[in-house]
């Protein structure tokens, strides 16, 4: 079990993955020092180094990973670089039962 917080992204665009598994959502774990290291020793380009970083967060093949949707892809970029911040800098994530409007005031 990896320390740390989980993000799950729901994929606009579900696909079928190795297996014929449908994705329709992926849980992207928050890096660690190894991913980091790991990272900046393999080979590729930047974009293929991160490409196959975020596959091995969210527990995922990189041949998986290519089959998504440019527009999941940068879900999954973005919940990444939330990771990248300091705890107490990270947005708070916002239930639905604050969003309603409150009655009976």
């Amino acid at each position: 079990m990896y320390p740390g917080e989980t993000k799950t992204i729901k994929l606009y665009t579900p696909v079928t993955i190795t297996g014929d598994v449908v994705l329709t959502e992926v849980s992207m774990r928050e890096p660690v020092v190894r991913d980091r290291i790991l990272f900046a020793k393999d080979r590729g380009t930047e974009e293929e180094k991160e490409a196959r970083m975020i596959a091995s967060l969210c527990g995922i093949s990189e041949q998986d990973l290519y089959k998504l949707t440019a527009a999941d892809y940068i879900q999954m970029e973005e919940a990444f670089n939330v990771f990248m911040l300091p705890p107490a800098k990270r947005p708070k994530a916002i239930s639905s039962e604050s969003s309603e409007p409150s009655g009976g005031d």
